[in-house]
């Protein structure tokens, strides 16, 4: 992919880690070789595997930044923080732009004035670096394209999210919002920083013409269960922080049906119901943050996201039947 001219920002990398030393250090060096990256942050969430020992090692434009602890979601705030880019790519500890990928972004900032996020396109790869999944259903890019077909317009797709490990944000913007909302750990964080971001004015976008690597690491994270039983939880509380009360419970109720689908689909049906439970016995986290939008904004910051969840459902559905009858 041929990069776009140079422009006069400064860019941060802010990697996320947590117990994933050898894939940090795989990132680490293909982020070496990007001259469009001024300086490189790695967030340590307590991890145990001396992920901080070879970080502090690395030399160069790479920093480490101590979390003191598994702090979810607050590491990337922190490292938003900390980092002195106006703009910072955001990446998980086994992902990584590709060459191009930065300055394709940086140039979609500069083309979009009031631009606040702007989400690549992400590809799982194998480790022999294959593609195993790019635009599938249920990928990112399906997601994010919401229907839409072909190559993207100049100033990229409106997005109701962003993938958070393969994204590039206005740090000012960012910091202006209060970054990623803490409480929500993980799990549907970019859904509730982009509504946040819109309700301020700013805008966010996908650009599937900047592709970032996800080498899906299975290791040293949460447990799908625990990953799901957050995801249900934070559903919730998104629809109660930002929705009128009468929109809110029906969101709730249909996004609550669909995730019940979802986790018994993924075998996992227990964390429906811990979800569910966790959103009401831990909901003073959120009870002073309950602030409803106007329906006009509400649906830009929605999309097309519930017409995508009903299709994908669909789509679910007929996958299991041919299962059934095959």
């Amino acid at each position: 992919m041929a990069a776009p001219e140079s422009t006069q920002h400064r860019v941060s990398a802010v990697v996320l880690a947590y117990n994933r030393r050898d894939a940090v250090a795989e990132v680490l060096g293909h982020l070496d070789k990007l001259p469009a990256v001024d300086e490189v942050l790695v967030v340590d969430n307590g991890s145990e595997d001396d992920t901080a020992a070879l970080v502090s090692s690395w030399g160069g434009k790479v920093r480490l930044v101590d979390a003191g602890g598994n702090s979810g979601i607050a590491g990337r705030n922190l490292g938003g923080r900390e980092a002195t880019g106006d703009l910072v790519v955001f990446l998980d500890d086994d992902s990584y732009p590709l060459p191009g990928a930065v300055e394709t972004l940086t140039a979609l900032f500069d083309r979009v004035p009031r631009l606040a996020v702007a989400g690549g396109l992400v590809r799982d790869v194998d480790p022999d670096k294959r593609v195993v999944l790019d635009t599938q259903v249920g990928t990112f890019d399906w997601w994010l394209r919401g229907g839409a077909k072909g190559d993207p317009p100049p100033e990229g797709f409106p997005a109701f999210f962003f993938p958070e490990g393969a994204c590039m944000v206005r740090r000012a913007a960012f910091l202006e919002v209060g970054g990623f909302y803490e409480p929500f750990f993980f799990a549907s964080v970019e859904v509730d920083l982009t509504t946040r971001l819109l309700a301020r004015g700013w805008d966010v976008r996908y650009l599937p013409t900047a592709p970032f690597d996800h080498m899906k690491v299975g290791t040293g994270r949460k447990p799908v269960h625990d990953v799901l039983a957050l995801r249900v939880r934070n559903q919730l509380w998104y629809f109660w922080r930002h929705f009128p009360t009468g929109l809110a419970v029906r969101r709730m109720v249909a996004y609550a049906a669909f995730d019940l689908f979802n986790v018994v689909h993924r075998g996992a049906v227990g964390s429906w119901g811990r979800g569910v439970l966790d959103a009401w016995r831990t909901r003073d986290l959120v009870r002073g943050d309950r602030n409803p939008l106007p329906r006009d904004l509400l649906r830009r910051a929605e999309g097309r996201r519930g017409r995508m969840h009903a299709q994908l459902l669909a789509i679910r559905i007929r996958e299991r039947m041919a299962r059934r009858s095959g």
